[in-house]
């Protein structure tokens, strides 16, 4: 897909020509789309996880199949940290509440304690299964569209697909860019001066934290005026 977005026509102009190439060498070069490792890399896996670009349309077909792969491997493991009162909880919520779900919690509790090991080597297959079905059955949904939130979509589904909201929690936390960071770093730098290098840390904390919210409050305030003097 980048290549075919990105294809360099002969009818484009010499800055377009320019623009095009950058933009595809940094998106190969950041995002290792050539490498061997992209199916398990973490913008592959953040972009299964967003609803909007879950269906990879944008990597050869093998290497989707193989990110797909990967991300069962991973809710297997998502479910091997799960407790049995978790996954009990998980598979009834949907369908039963209150002094139904506590009935099945004792009774996997009480399994467990009686039939020890034999009992968890089940339940691993069995939150296996479930781990892999949760994620046929989230790929079989539509994809949201692109201006949605994510994050809200997710709060919505939790309870659908539980272990691949854990998942989600994780990797889509992660910052795409530095730019936010860097942008407090630089704050940080224009606080602490040669007049200034005395200060104690708890103070520059506060001084870039006034900064940042003296700008947003004085964003409010100002709109709040343009609309009262409409």
């Amino acid at each position: 897909m980048v290549n075919t977005t990105l294809r360099v026509e002969g009818s484009d102009l010499s800055a377009v020509r320019a623009f095009k190439n950058t933009v595809r060498q940094q998106l190969e070069t950041r995002f290792k789309l050539d490498s061997d490792d992209l199916p398990s890399s973490i913008p592959v896996v953040a972009c299964m996880l967003a609803p909007r670009f879950k269906h990879l349309k944008f990597i050869p077909d093998s290497k989707r199949e193989s990110a797909y792969s990967h991300l069962d491997t991973l809710l297997l493991d998502e479910s091997e940290t799960l407790s049995v009162t978790d996954v009990g909880v998980e598979t009834c919520e949907t369908e039963q509440t209150g002094k139904d779900i506590g009935k099945k919690v004792r009774l996997e509790l009480d399994f467990a304690e009686l039939f020890g090991t034999h009992f968890e080597s089940g339940q691993n297959k069995a939150r296996g299964s479930t781990a892999t079905e949760e994620a046929r059955q989230y790929f079989l949904l539509p994809q949201i569209p692109t201006l949605d939130n994510p994050l809200q979509w997710w709060a919505r589904n939790e309870r659908r697909f539980p272990r691949l909201a854990r998942l989600s929690k994780t990797y889509l936390a992660i910052p795409a860019t530095s730019t936010p960071s860097e942008r407090i770093f630089s704050l940080a730098g224009n606080t602490i001066t040669r007049q200034r290098a005395s200060l104690h840390p708890a103070h520059v904390d506060e001084l870039i934290f006034l900064h940042e919210n003296t700008k947003s409050k004085t964003k409010k305030v100002t709109e709040e005026e343009e609309r009262d003097s409409e």
